[in-house]
């Protein structure tokens, strides 16, 4: 139960900081793409986003003045669960006890749409 309790404390934390960052997250979808496929996917992208924000940030963001910057990956980096064995350092820090498939897919929506930087 106490376990379960500081899971919940460090998801709820973490929503609450990402929340003053969110409004600046935007994404690009395709122009064919319908309103109700992009309101399911501006469901996934957000929940993509916080769990970047609680498993991916501090080793893949970067700081640029007091901005921080999500990096922009190429399609071929954002592989599932080749993201996980291509790089030692992730096998090792995301394993399935983290971060699940459904999970690291949702991280993967969020990076493959999130506008790019300039």
């Amino acid at each position: 139960m106490k376990r379960l309790f500081t899971i919940a404390t460090i998801v709820l934390t973490a929503c609450i900081a990402y929340a003053g960052h969110r409004d600046k997250v935007t994404y690009t979808f395709p122009e064919n793409m319908s309103d109700a496929v992009k309101t399911e996917f501006i469901k996934q992208c957000d929940k993509g986003a916080v769990l970047y924000e609680i498993n991916c940030a501090k080793c893949h963001n970067t700081t640029v003045g007091r901005k921080e910057i999500i990096p922009d990956f190429a399609p071929e980096q954002l592989i599932g669960y080749e993201l996980r064995v291509k790089n030692p350092k992730h096998e090792s820090n995301i394993p399935e006890t983290t971060v699940t498939a459904e999970e690291l897919g949702q991280i993967m929506t969020f990076l493959t749409y999130k506008t790019k930087n300039k």
